[in-house]
């Protein structure tokens, strides 16, 4: 159980609300908050932050290493615990339908977030459900808002699959690994020279490119260059995924809308030290199943 048996409330998590601490693991290790955690390390921004125990320039990584802290120094599992889940669970409680008093009509919320209703208690359910809902839908101000007050919000809750982060990472994992010269290769592996489309093809990453025996040269032609657009714009999209999730945005698959500020000094250090020891890390429990789509 949590501390006091504390209920805590996660947006970007399976069943919201959770009392078991084992429970609300399970889910963590399967939700949006786990790749935010995978795709910092594989940032060399991040890296460099952490090295630098928050000394740098730009705020929004100085704001991170804050929160994050070092996760190189921690498995997923150790971190969320620790830090996650009190940065990433909601601080205030969520709206919820209530029962108001008779004698004390005392609202959680300012009354223009409420509207007020009389149910009659001999009406069926169907026929209060049916009415309150022609109320919910007439009423002028009603709007549905998905806000988070937890101290690191998720920058969507919908709109990005999660299929889609995981087969970015999947796809960046391999192509950066293939290109590795510190990765040792099996007998018979060309060094660095794993195509766009053998990584495709090794992932399955997309249905409708893997080859085909009746293919001919044509249609086999097509295949390929269908398969190394989608690893190319799945590399766009983790690249992406990687920049924002260390100045605090995550998911966006769309380029970071201000570039990661370091003076020439800074950036020169970091370029040096980035060349004689950085590395991303993975975690041994990545998930590498890779969802097969047709070309998006």
């Amino acid at each position: 159980m949590n501390e006091n048996n504390e209920e805590l409330i996660f947006k970007g998590m399976r069943q919201l609300r959770y009392k078991r601490q084992d429970d609300m693991l399970k889910d963590a290790q399967r939700s949006p908050y786990y790749w935010w955690w995978a795709f910092l390390r594989l940032s060399k921004d991040y890296w460099w932050v952490c090295r630098r125990r928050g000394a740098v320039g730009d705020s929004r990584l100085k704001a991170m290493y804050r929160d994050f802290g070092n996760v190189y120094e921690v498995t997923f599992e150790e971190w969320f615990m620790t830090r996650g889940k009190r940065l990433l669970s909601e601080e205030l409680a969520l709206p919820a339908v209530r029962k108001l008093s008779p004698t004390n009509l005392e609202l959680s919320r300012p009354l223009g977030r409420h509207l007020i209703l009389e149910i009659p208690l001999n009406m069926t359910e169907k026929s209060i459900i049916s009415q309150v809902r022609k109320q919910l839908r007439n009423h002028p101000e009603r709007e549905v808002e998905r806000i988070s007050t937890a101290k690191r919000k998720l920058a969507k809750l919908i709109g990005i699959r999660q299929d889609v982060i995981e087969s970015a990472y999947a796809v960046w994992k391999l192509h950066h690994e293939s290109r590795d010269d510190r990765i040792v290769l099996k007998i018979g592996q060309a060094h660095g020279t794993k195509s766009l489309y053998q990584i495709g093809k090794e992932l399955r990453l997309v249905r409708s490119c893997m080859p085909v025996s009746t293919d001919n040269q044509e249609a086999a032609a097509k295949r390929v260059n269908g398969m190394k657009v989608a690893v190319s714009r799945m590399l766009t999209r983790a690249n992406h995924l990687i920049e924002n999730a260390a100045i605090g945005v995550f998911p966006s698959i769309q380029p970071i809308k201000e570039e990661i500020e370091y003076s020439t000094p800074q950036l020169l250090r970091m370029l040096e030290a980035v060349a004689s020891g950085w590395r991303p890390l993975f975690d041994h429990n990545d998930k590498l199943i890779v969802h097969e789509r047709d070309v998006e």
